[in-house]
């Protein structure tokens, strides 16, 4: 059988559909968000598309489940580099959104995710699944668990400024930010 008529790995096939539905989220947002948009970049058919993303709900799915992974993998690879076990998984949030510098295709895909989110809530579910991952080992005393719940919420509040540009927050600012909400930590910013 020569290479022009091998069948491909499905998980390749699938890793490729999301990369290429990723990169059109990034270019040409919500409103240009389409199977047929994506499967115009892929190396397949649409109906091959479609065999393994039936639907655009189903591609959606796919694209959280990645990003999702993509999210959790960072932050517990970040939450492992802190001596402190306490409250570890929170501040590693914290450090990963404050950290990763948002791009203007990281913006594109963020709020495709959103317009997504709200326009099927069972996406949401599926994301809030991804991140109760790193919530395994918040603290459960009730101060504790304030504290990541708060950590959180402003990471997500950053989150949403960076996707939406309503506030420009500097490399010092978030160096300053991280600073202030988890002193006495050795890993803060380390990587601004």
């Amino acid at each position: 059988m020569d290479s022009s008529t091998r069948r491909r790995a499905p998980d390749d096939t699938r890793a490729e559909i999301i990369d290429k539905a990723l990169e059109v989220a990034a270019e040409l947002g919500a409103s240009g968000f389409t199977l047929d948009a994506v499967a115009a970049r892929t190396s397949v058919s649409k109906g091959a598309l479609l065999h393994h993303f039936p639907s655009k709900t189903a591609l959606l799915e796919g694209m959280v489940d990645h990003l999702g992974a993509m999210h959790v993998d960072s932050v517990l690879a970040e939450a492992a580099r802190d001596p402190e076990p306490y409250g570890r998984s929170a501040r590693a949030y914290l450090r990963v959104t404050v950290n990763e510098p948002v791009t203007p295709q990281d913006v594109s895909i963020g709020r495709v995710v959103l317009a997504a989110f709200a326009i099927d809530p069972s996406l949401v579910l599926r994301w809030k699944a991804w991140m109760d991952r790193i919530k395994i080992d918040d603290p459960e005393d009730p101060v504790g668990a304030d504290d990541a719940l708060m950590l959180r919420l402003l990471a997500d509040g950053l989150w949403v400024s960076d996707l939406f540009g309503m506030h420009h927050v500097s490399a010092e600012q978030r160096k300053a930010l991280l600073c202030l909400l988890t002193p006495g930590h050795t890993i803060t910013a380390n990587d601004l």
